[in-house]
């Protein structure tokens, strides 16, 4: 996700920054807890999916626009491998040769642990976060909780979550980078979950929207992610090897 011009005010997308590790938290709440358990026993395995994104920027009469399809690999929860099956840019696609550049740098970004948000209730990271229960204005039992971490890189954030304490299941994440892309003065994530295929719960929908300023010229920015065609093996060779012939195939829907 490279957006230079006027509107790159999303690059740093693409660009993780690296900073160590917070020091562990002192208290994690019994709820938190359990989501983390639910996340880890329903990702268990590999995980075989296709991601579409939008991504749309403007300031003035600058715009840009990038779309894009890619095949991702997961194994126990964690960002394995990625291959795009196109990419358009302000609506001329890539030739093979560049989208085979931005396969490379993605995936040597997965490699070094770079290129995602770490979920506040994903169990490798709970160390890098606080958490507290706040009220909750939603129907049933569901808790909301509020989380932030002072760790200053934009794989981590600051917002809230709400968890079903019945499942562990998160039912709503929104959260706000703690550094924003360049140019940005403010931004919203929001992550949609739901159940793709029987037992695995997990995100199925990412709304970002960031807001800021080129010189004198006010800018705004959205990038909306939607995953489907999920496909979940508990064993990861198989996994692995659905993701080669997803490759092939052009993605999942095509197999």
């Amino acid at each position: 996700m490279h957006v230079r011009v006027l509107v790159c005010l999303l690059t740093i997308l693409a660009t993780p920054l690296l900073a160590p590790a917070a020091p562990p938290a002192a208290n994690v709440p019994a709820i938190v807890q359990a989501a983390a358990q639910t996340a880890a026993s329903t990702s268990a395995g590999a995980v075989v999916f296709e991601r579409h994104i939008t991504i749309l920027a403007s300031a003035g009469p600058a715009h840009y626009e990038q779309r894009s399809d890619a095949v991702l690999l997961m194994t126990n929860g964690a960002y394995r491998r990625i291959h795009y099956l196109w990419i358009d840019v302000n609506g001329r696609p890539l030739d093979p040769a560049q989208t085979s550049r931005r396969d490379d740098q993605n995936n040597r970004d997965l490699e070094a642990g770079k290129d995602f948000f770490k979920e506040p209730f994903d169990g490798r990271y709970l160390a890098d976060y606080r958490y507290a229960i706040v009220p909750c204005a939603c129907s049933g039992n569901a808790v909301d909780v509020r989380f932030s971490s002072d760790v200053h890189d934009n794989q981590h954030g600051r917002g809230d979550m709400r968890i079903d304490p019945s499942t562990g299941r998160v039912l709503a994440l929104s959260y706000s980078p703690n550094v924003l892309p360049e140019y940005a003065t403010g931004g919203t994530i929001d992550e949609t979950f739901g159940e793709p295929v029987p037992g695995l719960w997990t995100t199925v929908r990412s709304d970002s929207t960031y807001v800021g300023r080129v010189l004198f010229i006010p800018g705004r920015g959205t990038v909306t992610e939607v995953l489907d065609h999920f496909h979940r093996f508990t064993d990861a060779s198989a996994g692995e090897t659905f993701y080669r012939t997803a490759m092939l195939a052009g993605g999942e829907s095509g197999i």
